[in-house]
């Protein structure tokens, strides 16, 4: 007498947020701004969707770490890794073009609150999905709890 439970997530919105690195939607948007020369300071509508962007990543990188799988977890690691070093590297660029060398005045994009944010984001996902993926496989195997 034994029965079988089969669990199947081949599909669905799940499926899908489980999926894609979410984390480079908190890069690419400042990017996007750059390009479009639109300075999250002096359009701050724009800085405040970028926040609420930057929570809605941060949550689903969360829970996206709760139940993993090997692959799904070295996947999530590797665009862990790459956001962190493309967030830093657009990071530096604007440091960069924010203060030129010629001294003829800062450029027009500063970096502000909007950047430091995002880049605690990028950092904060770094940091907590792996810690997430691990406290669960601890549990899953029974090894994280006392007696």
């Amino acid at each position: 007498m034994s029965g079988q439970v089969r669990v199947n997530n081949s599909g669905g919105i799940t499926a899908f947020l489980g999926k894609f690195p979410w984390v480079l939607l908190v890069v690419a948007f400042p990017a996007v701004m750059y390009q479009l020369q639109v300075d999250m300071t002096a359009q701050i509508h724009f800085g405040f969707i970028y926040m609420g962007i930057g929570v809605f990543v941060l949550f689903v990188e969360f829970f996206k770490s709760g139940d993993i799988n090997t692959a799904s977890f070295l996947l999530d690691l590797f665009w862990s890794i790459v956001s962190v070093m493309l967030g830093t590297a657009m990071l530096t660029w604007f440091l960069l073009e924010g203060r030129p060398a010629s001294g003829a005045g800062a450029g027009w994009q500063q970096l502000n609150y909007f950047h430091w944010f995002g880049c605690a984001i990028v950092l904060g996902d770094a940091l907590i999905s792996p810690f997430n993926a691990f406290r669960t496989a601890l549990r899953n195997l029974g090894l994280g709890t006392s007696v």
